[in-house]
């Protein structure tokens, strides 16, 4: 194992990155991928081209999967990334709103769906340079949050403000040192039948 592999490490769910729980960073990432318009949004993008947009300003990166399908193959998607930054990404997850499913009436039906679909995962995997990453389960912080969706969304449904909650399983990197990695993710829902995940060189590069 080189020295750069060595130095690989994640949050764990309890932790509190930056002054965040887990589950306030997750939060944080529906409101940056949901925030997007499609022709830009890093999770339909195919090689990496997207993956800057929007990010936050400091501490973290996000990364995206894919919405969920039956396609079998992943994107493969090329990154650079400022050294110091945390990675976080969903191995695969879940987030309901209104707007979307509109016979959702309560918070706690919000709650209950969200919940529901991540009990049907079936797969849940993630590789940097071959070493096997911890994915965790973490629910939104709070569990009932506030988001935008912009008109032109992932869900092809009408844009606005709206209340949402989310559920999954993530992998929040420690930031690493420079170089080059290979990421693979996925995840399978609805017993295998949907899959997201991606494929990613990431270049760990000198801070701007």
């Amino acid at each position: 194992m080189t020295d750069k592999n060595s130095d690989i490490s994640w949050f764990s769910k309890d932790s509190y990155p930056y002054g965040l729980s887990y589950g306030e960073w997750t939060v944080k990432w529906w409101q940056w991928i949901l925030s997007i318009p499609t022709p830009h949004n890093p999770i339909l993008d195919q090689s990496g081209e997207n993956a800057a947009i929007n990010q936050p300003t400091e501490h973290v990166w996000f990364l995206g999967g894919r919405v969920g399908s039956e396609d079998k193959n992943f994107p493969f998607r090329n990154c650079s990334i400022p050294a110091g930054r945390s990675i976080l990404f969903p191995v695969i997850n879940c987030e309901a709103n209104p707007i979307e499913f509109p016979e959702l009436k309560t918070k706690e039906d919000l709650i209950n769906h969200v919940v529901n679909d991540e009990n049907t995962i079936a797969e849940k995997t993630c590789l940097l340079n071959d070493i096997s990453i911890d994915v965790q389960r973490v629910k939104s912080d709070p569990e009932i949050f506030e988001v935008k969706l912009n008109d032109d969304n992932i869900y092809n449904v009408n844009g606005g403000e709206t209340i949402a909650c989310a559920d999954g399983y993530w992998v929040f990197l420690k930031p690493l040192p420079q170089g080059e990695y290979e990421l693979s993710f996925k995840g399978s829902c609805e017993n295998g039948r949907l899959r997201s995940g991606a494929n990613y060189r990431l270049k760990i590069q000198d801070k701007e």
